[in-house]
This record gives structure tokens, sequence and C-alpha cells, in this order.
């Protein structure tokens, strides 16, 4: 009885450190809809990878029913989360959607059950796509602007970047043709100080999603 507990345990453990990192090509979005970010881009945000979210397997975690039906309802604007502001000045440059208010349905939906801190779960999802941002898959993007790309390239960037197999845990999302979205496979600890590799490592193979997509200026 006690081998089964732990083994259950674990099973559980093993399911709650796994993540998807969601990060956008904020140009290609803007392609295919209408935010009202897109209006007035700052500069940071058309030529790096931005955030998207961090998400852990489960939702709405210990959330007020009155927040979850307000998300559910996209009425992002009127749920308010403690955040210092320190990290909103930081959402402001690597989360185009702090501007209608997505970094309140993203810690509602996803962060609450990452941390009771929105700031630690915001302050490790700006880490780690800060880290993204210095390796040369940011530059990629950044140079193929305007061109149409085999995704498996960019798979092939994670794992010359980081390490062979890497590329296999990144799904691609696009949309009228374009690429709009990386959504990486995590796995372990997660923290402000965690590195990539190693979350990489530690993470289930996905599949590729979209095979080809136009990145835009």
């Amino acid at each position: 009885m006690k081998k089964l507990f732990l083994a259950a345990l674990l099973a559980s453990f093993a399911l709650a450190n796994e993540y998807i990192l969601a990060l956008q090509w904020f140009p290609s979005v803007c392609k295919v809809e209408h935010y009202k970010e897109c209006r007035h881009p700052q500069e940071y945000w058309l030529s790096h990878l931005t955030l998207h979210g961090l998400w852990p397997k489960k939702q709405y975690c210990n959330v007020p029913a009155r927040l979850k039906i307000l998300d559910k309802k996209h009425a992002w604007k009127k749920m308010h989360i403690a955040l210092s502001p320190d990290t909103l000045m930081l959402l402001g440059i690597y989360m185009p959607g702090v501007t209608s208010g997505l970094h309140n349905h993203e810690y509602i939906k996803h962060g609450s059950c990452f941390s009771p801190i929105a700031d630690y779960y915001y302050l490790t999802a700006i880490a780690l796509t800060s880290q993204i941002n210095q390796t040369p898959i940011r530059r990629f993007f950044w140079e193929k602007r305007g061109k149409r790309v085999q995704t498996k390239k960019i798979r092939h960037l994670f794992d010359t970047t980081y390490f062979k197999g890497a590329g296999k845990r990144v799904k691609f999302i696009c949309k009228n043709g374009y690429i709009t979205e990386l959504r990486i496979k995590l796995a372990g600890k997660l923290s402000p100080k965690s590195q990539l590799y190693d979350l990489l490592k530690n993470a289930k193979k996905t599949k590729i999603g979209c095979k080809i997509g136009k990145i835009a200026r």
C-alpha cells in the first residue's frame, strides 16, 4: 500500500511540474488579430519574442468564483491582481497583452496554479523569456522577417542552441499563414533562476504543429 501511495505521489508531482512557455512573435500576431496593443507597438515587441503565458497543467487554483466568471467573459480589466510597480514595468516590456489586461487573465487562469504570489509567477516567466531572447533563436526571427520558413529549421536551432532533441519540445502555432506562437514544453522546478537547458532536458516531446509559415515584419 505504501508503495502504491508513493508511486501516486510521485506521478502527481511530475504532472504538477510540467509547463508550457508560450511566446509570440508580435508582428505576426498583429497581422491576424486586432488587439489594442497592435495600434502603438513598442520597438522591443517588434524585434523580440514576447510573453503570452506560462502554463502549468492545472487551471484556476483557489480562484474566487467571481474572478473565474469575469475571466471567462474576457472582462480582464475588471480583474485586479497584486503586482509590484517593478513587475508591472517589466511586463510592459515583455508582455504586450498588458495593454488589454492579459496579465490578469494569465495569472488567474494559469499563474494561480504556479504560485500564490503573482510577482513570483511573472518574474519566472520573464526570466525564461529573456533567456530565449539572448539566443540565436531570437536573431533568426529578426533576420527572417517577411519570409516563409519551415518550422523544422527553428527546431534545429533549438538543437544547436541547447542540445540535440531540444527542438522536439517546441510546437508552432500558425494563423492565416503566419507563425504567431511558440509553445515550449518545460519540466522541473521553475524559478527566476531556472535554466532553460535543464527544463527542456526534463520535458517531454511534442508535435511540431504547423510546418511552414511566414514571419511578419
